[in-house]
């Protein structure tokens, strides 16, 4: 029905998600998607340094099993967990690290990346009773609906009380 939000939709608004928000096995697709560039690739190149005729020389990339120039994969990795973030982290106290990141096919320019994070463990702190600990595997697809990367990460998350940002929201009159 028109207006009614999608059944895989998040249930939180503009605050994002709190430490009790999640349940082991919950799983929220974050949207929208986002299509990829070749200017993608020309800025992270800029940005890096990284001269990896794979991501900009299509006269190269004709010779490779590719066929073609492909997008970095570590865009393609760090826009998994970057699209994700309203839908998972936004209340974070800290980012506690990424067990594996991991590339399984190719994202070329002109594909579009949907993302999916799956919660696999939820615990309390032991020493920080504000705050809880979250880990997902973020899994990034293509428009064709291919895994092509996830990544497993775990953060420190702020219980709804606690969050400063939802103090700053407040502040500013957004809720």
């Amino acid at each position: 029905m028109v207006g009614e939000k999608p059944k895989w939709y998040p249930p939180w608004g503009a605050e994002g998600p709190y430490f009790e928000d999640f349940e082991v096995g919950m799983k929220i697709k974050s949207w929208p998607g986002r299509t990829f560039t070749i200017t993608d690739n020309l800025m992270w190149l800029a940005y890096t340094g990284d001269c990896t005729p794979l991501y900009i020389d299509e006269e190269y990339a004709k010779h490779t099993e590719y066929g073609r120039v492909i997008i970095h994969p570590i865009i393609v990795l760090s826009s998994i967990v970057a699209m994700s973030v309203k839908d998972t982290s936004q209340n974070s106290v800290a980012f506690l690290g990424a067990e594996y990141q991991r590339i399984y096919r190719p994202l070329y320019p002109g594909d579009t990346l949907y993302v999916e994070a799956e919660v696999v463990l939820k615990r309390e702190s032991k020493s920080r009773p504000e705050a809880g600990i979250i880990t997902w595997i973020h899994r990034g697809y293509n428009q064709r609906g291919e895994l092509v990367a996830e990544v497993k990460r775990t953060n420190l998350m702020y219980r709804r009380g606690y969050s400063p940002w939802r103090e700053y929201l407040k502040r500013v009159g957004k809720i």
